[in-house]
């Protein structure tokens, strides 16, 4: 039941910088948002998709659009946030209505899980 798939999209996500030494990079990754996580695949043409990451619903503090005034380095350019634990997931969707759409569904699948 809490795997029941309510949003999923190539996005692309920014590295987190869990090392002061690791470079900032930007990744094509399919996300897939369930009823308990939101979780990111490499997406291989051909290959099975292979899971990268994901954060459990009930670690998410808060998600919201990202402004800023710096250029964006990747084709996406609508960014969002996903603040939970103490990291910050960015991620860039390649449209307006789809970030508009995982900031609602993400932002309602946190009440329902409380």
């Amino acid at each position: 039941m809490n795997n029941c798939v309510l949003l999923e999209e190539l996005l692309i996500k920014k590295s987190q910088q869990k090392r002061r030494t690791s470079p900032s990079n930007f990744k094509v990754r399919f996300f897939v948002l369930t009823k308990s996580k939101l979780a990111y695949y490499e997406d291989r043409h051909g290959k099975k998709r292979t899971l990268k990451g994901y954060v459990e619903l009930s670690r998410i503090k808060y998600v919201e659009i990202v402004k800023s005034d710096i250029i964006i380095p990747c084709q996406y350019k609508y960014p969002f946030q996903i603040v939970h634990d103490n990291y910050i997931l960015y991620v860039f969707a390649p449209n307006r209505e789809s970030r508009q759409r995982w900031l609602l569904y993400v932002s309602e699948s946190l009440l329902l899980s409380v």
